[in-house]
């Protein structure tokens, strides 16, 4: 489609632009008098009361928090998509998420399920362009491989 008009250029651009802004976007603010974190929209409305230990900001719309010693995720309204349960997580790259839980690693998809089996020694989904093409690094028995995320590979 080729465009002519610089005022339909213009228009489409401005269209763009709003739609991009329309949807809220929650950001972590830290509150002194509890020492806990909680979520604001981009207006300043608190979305989130303070309750958390730590508060990322969002990576492909889910944020990572802690609460009570685990991590989970929000989305950004605020709602909860994945309990906090992990020791540890990572933020959303390609659509998944490096976590760990009792020293073991694997993966989790946007929906909060665990695409992989948390099985591995260390797990890296944040190297190189492979995490944009479903693909993760992960150490097994001492050894570095790139696994295809999504599929459940077999447990020894």
């Amino acid at each position: 489609m080729k465009i002519n008009n610089p005022i339909r250029l213009l228009l489409i651009l401005v269209l763009l632009l709003s739609a991009s802004h329309s949807k809220a976007q929650v950001t972590p603010f830290y509150d002194s008098s509890t020492n806990l974190y909680g979520y604001k929209d981009s207006k300043g409305t608190v979305v989130v009361t303070p309750n958390y230990e730590l508060a990322y900001n969002l990576y492909e719309g889910l944020a990572a928090f802690k609460q009570q010693g685990k991590y989970g995720y929000i989305d950004q309204n605020g709602k909860v998509v994945v309990a906090a349960k992990y020791d540890d997580t990572w933020k959303f790259i390609g659509g998944y998420a490096a976590v760990r839980l009792a020293g073991k690693y694997g993966f989790i998809n946007v929906k909060g399920e665990e695409v992989t089996p948390l099985i591995y020694e260390r797990a890296y989904n944040y190297h190189g362009a492979c995490c944009y093409k479903g693909q993760a690094h992960v150490k097994e028995n001492g050894k570095w491989k790139i696994i295809t995320l999504g599929s459940l590979p077999k447990v020894h």
